[in-house]
């Protein structure tokens, strides 16, 4: 009963996200939509703040579990992409709300745990300074980031096979930039 009653509340809170802004939603919302009393509510969340940081740690979790499969970036960022495209009302009504950061947080974790992966797999068997490493990770992931904020911003105009052809536009110059750091460190080992 108490696995069923958690889900019947996280179902309903994205239920009203669907319909309405975050800071439009309120405990009495969730409780008289999921007809349970208040008390049960809060035995499972202490607001619905945590109710939202739940959602994006589930999906975290999501992405997690897929990339410890090894998944390549591409369908990584695809995942990413269609997983928030096909959330769109959820979406377009947290960025209408004060709590924005909490996607923003999601989305730059799940950006970041993917970029981390494929440039470590590219420069795997070479002697690149981890430094190097981590500032090509560090610019990547905030273009990356900044392009993703940008598209939840203005509801998400484009597909997410749209946005996957630009960013492999971009993942063509990190490649080209990680072949240069190997280049370069080939070269100073070379004296």
């Amino acid at each position: 009963m108490a696995t069923t009653t958690k889900e019947l509340i996280y179902r309903t809170f994205l239920d009203l996200l669907r319909q309405k802004p975050f800071d439009k939603i309120t405990v009495r919302d969730i409780v008289e939509s999921a007809n349970i009393n208040r008390n049960t509510f809060y035995y499972y969340y202490s607001d619905i703040y945590e109710l939202l940081e739940e959602i994006f740690s589930v999906e975290e979790s999501k992405m997690v579990e897929t990339h410890s499969e090894g998944f390549r970036w591409l369908v990584a960022f695809s995942n990413l992409l269609d997983i928030s495209y096909s959330n769109k009302k959820i979406i377009n009504n947290i960025c209408a709300s004060r709590s924005y950061e909490y996607l923003e947080t999601y989305m730059f974790k799940s950006s970041k745990m993917i970029l981390n992966d494929y440039v470590h797999k590219l420069v795997e068997g070479h002697d690149v300074p981890e430094q190097t490493v981590d500032f090509i990770i560090s610019f990547y992931h905030y273009a990356v980031s900044g392009c993703l904020t940008e598209w939840y911003r203005t509801g998400m105009r484009e597909t997410p096979e749209e946005i996957l052809a630009e960013f492999m536009l971009m993942f063509e110059g990190l490649v080209n930039t990680v072949d240069r750091a190997i280049e370069r460190q080939n070269d100073a080992d070379s004296f």
